[in-house]
């Protein structure tokens, strides 16, 4: 059965280790801060912190973004029929839908099983 919002992919967007903060909270603060934006759901384990990141005011901005710890990586989830117009709601049955939480236990799956095919 084919998902609701088709394939995703990752892209990576940072490389932070030239940012390192003492905490994950600064870590995310000022991921945060680069798009003048907050944090609206937050998941975090050991390894990895996923975010739904939304401009102030305006419910449908949202995108998905993962920090890999480890590696200090952000990544921008991609999904064909929606990339940065998520609800709270959507996001939601995204995360559901396609177990989400399995990249915030081993965002190490992102550098592979989901970067878009190069030409």
């Amino acid at each position: 059965m084919q998902p609701s919002l088709g394939k995703m992919s990752a892209y990576k967007m940072f490389n932070w280790r030239d940012r390192a903060a003492s905490s994950v909270e600064q870590t995310v603060a000022a991921f945060l801060e680069i798009g003048e934006a907050i944090a609206t759901r937050w998941i975090q384990t050991a390894k990895g912190v996923l975010i739904l990141q939304m401009v102030p005011d305006n419910g449908a901005s949202g995108a998905i973004y993962v920090f890999d710890r480890q590696r200090e990586l952000w990544h921008m989830l991609s999904f064909e029929g929606c990339e940065d117009q998520f609800t709270s709601e959507k996001f939601d049955r995204t995360f559901s839908e396609y177990d989400l939480f399995r990249l915030v236990e081993q965002p190490g799956l992102l550098l592979s099983e989901f970067q878009p095919a190069t030409a």
